[in-house]
């Protein structure tokens, strides 16, 4: 496969990810056997007003984890509330959106049911890892693999 990136450049990999303790594993393990440079998202606040931050970072990749908290509009007052719908519908506004829908987007996610696994092909999702049946590297592989490396 050909490289879809210009030799010498820094990969700028976007993580979508609220789980504090993922988020940390994921940047450790960048920092560590890459020189990528990571961003991270780790919570949402509106979803018109992040889809908009995402296009300011411009990710050569996103990480996208399907299960975050509901936004706070669509929350009860001092509630926690996890929202598999969201991760979907961000993934949907990316690969509808003009300046977005050619950046890949790696699935990494909880859910390990196949119609989840489809849904997420489905609407444009390159790959689909489920997070306890994978090891660390295999996320730099899978980016590597996505991005032509």
């Amino acid at each position: 496969m050909i490289s879809k990136l210009p030799k010498n450049k820094k990969i700028k990999v976007l993580l979508i990810e609220d789980d504090a303790y993922v988020s940390q594993l994921y940047q450790d393990i960048v920092a560590t056997d890459t020189n990528w440079q990571i961003e991270v998202i780790s919570s949402l606040t509106n979803l018109e007003k992040d889809l908009e931050r995402i296009k300011k970072i411009n990710p050569d990749v996103i990480l996208l984890d399907l299960i975050l908290p509901a936004l706070p509009e669509s929350k009860k007052s001092g509630s926690y509330i996890l929202d598999k719908e969201l991760g979907f519908q961000i993934l949907e506004r990316l690969k509808k959106d003009e300046t977005t829908k050619k950046i890949p987007v790696i699935v990494i996610s909880a859910l390990s049911g196949e119609g989840d696994k489809e849904r997420a092909k489905a609407l444009g999702a390159e790959k689909y890892l489920v997070k306890s049946d994978i090891l660390p590297f295999q996320i730099i592989e899978a980016v590597e693999e996505v991005l032509g490396l």
